[in-house]
């Protein structure tokens, strides 16, 4: 293989990675459940506990049934940049930093759980990409972290009356 197609190569592996990270945050928004559990092996390691949440491994189909909390809210957006995927032969890294904001009515005000985050997705290579571990780590809650977690209590209260946003 000569140099340029190996630099080619390690150019579209890189994105093809990227690009699974970046559906993950995509599908979350768009609630799209059957394309959010394709992205994962069948066992993720998940550390959430950044923000109180999961810390193990976990079958990939309980882990996307615990995002679905997330239909509580009336709209999130979880916006990644600086995106940087490293490849090593079968195993990839990719980190971004995550401006995840979510936001749900209660009552007559509506509430915003924000915060600033890292990401690391850990990948491997199975029939395309497929995310193994994913770490959050948080940098800031913009509004508070009482208010994060005020906005997720509002969101799992709305769910448990079975009206979801």
């Amino acid at each position: 293989m000569s140099q340029g197609s190996a630099a080619a190569k390690a150019f579209l592996d890189r994105e093809a990675a990227a690009a699974v990270v970046t559906c993950y945050a995509t599908a979350l928004d768009a609630r799209d459940w059957r394309a959010y559990r394709a992205l994962f092996t069948d066992e993720i390691a998940i550390d959430y506990g950044a923000i109180g949440s999961l810390v193990g491994e976990v079958p990939a189909d309980e882990w996307t049934n615990r995002c679905r909390t997330l239909e509580g809210f009336d709209a999130t957006a979880h916006q990644l940049h600086n995106v940087i995927a490293t490849i090593n032969g079968d195993r990839a890294t990719v980190t971004s930093i995550v401006d995840a904001v979510h936001v749900v009515g209660a009552g007559d005000r509506a509430l915003l759980g924000d915060l600033i985050g890292r990401y690391t997705h850990r990948l491997v290579r199975r029939d395309g990409w497929k995310i193994a571990g994913v770490t959050l780590a948080v940098v800031a809650y913009p509004a508070g972290k009482d208010a994060f977690e005020a906005a997720f209590a509002a969101a799992r209260a709305i769910l448990a009356e079975g009206n979801p946003a």
